[in-house]
């Protein structure tokens, strides 16, 4: 069995997230995760993800949360609609720092 959701780190300081971000990929990313969270990136990458559900916000809240320490805050860039849906729906567009991706491209 394949990931359904990866994550990989940049060399530039930042995170790429791929594939579907949903409540069945969601505890096996959360494990995978660690060591990159660890390094508190500075944005995560979402131009690779193609659906996002409540889990998965679950899990980007978390990872926000866990760097509050950190000096600046992380950017969640290239957002799908179903994240940003979902997001303004909670209300969590502003907890998350978060953007979307261009309309063209989805």
């Amino acid at each position: 069995m394949t990931d359904l959701c990866s994550i990989d780190e940049g060399e530039d300081g930042s995170a790429h997230l791929a594939g579907e971000l949903t409540f069945e990929s969601v505890p096996g990313l959360y494990q995978r995760s660690q060591a990159v969270m660890s390094r508190q990136p500075n944005s995560v990458d979402m131009s690779d993800v193609t659906t996002v559900d409540s889990a998965g916000l679950a899990l980007l809240l978390e990872w926000q949360a866990s760097l509050q320490d950190a000096s600046e805050r992380l950017k969640f860039t290239n957002a799908p609609s179903s994240l940003m849906s979902l997001a303004s729906l909670c209300e969590a567009t502003g907890l998350l720092n978060i953007s979307g991706r261009d309309r063209v491209h989805e």
